[in-house]
């Protein structure tokens, strides 16, 4: 067996290689440390009990270091645009607001933004005080005080 184990080793490298690289999410790419020492090890015949071994503890002292990392790197934390600070605020209808009709205009934060009613609410009138409930795209989303 412990001849096989480089072959073993390199196809393990080369399938991690292959994964990582399609997934681009960071899955297996603490594996290759520890499996390109034990591609070494093989190469000198070192028994295949210590490849795993030495496999095994430099993958988990490579997760351990980089783990937070890595997830800092997938998930990385989102950051709220200026956008989002009219969700909330008071807004006055400067283009009738209508679903129907497609229509609708808002000033909020001295900004003129396209505007929608809520699925509760009719044709909104100019000069009405709306709330903003949400963005959808690049339209915010309103209902009357």
């Amino acid at each position: 067996m412990i001849e096989y184990m480089l072959y073993i080793w390199i196809g393990f490298f080369i399938l991690s290689v292959i994964v990582e690289v399609n997934t681009m999410n960071l899955i297996v790419i603490w594996f290759m440390p520890g499996t390109l020492i034990a591609i070494v090890l093989a190469l000198l015949s070192v028994p295949v009990w210590i490849q795993v071994l030495v496999w095994l503890v430099i993958t988990v002292v490579v997760f351990a270091a980089t783990g937070r990392l890595s997830a800092r790197l997938r998930h990385p934390k989102v950051h709220p645009t200026n956008a989002d600070r009219v969700i909330g605020q008071t807004a006055i209808v400067t283009e009738t607001v209508s679903d129907h009709e497609q229509t609708g205009l808002v000033r909020v934060m001295g900004q003129i933004w396209s505007a929608r009613t809520d699925e509760t609410a009719d044709a909104i009138p100019v000069g009405t005080e709306v709330r903003v409930l949400r963005i959808e795209g690049v339209k915010l989303i309103v209902s009357p005080l």
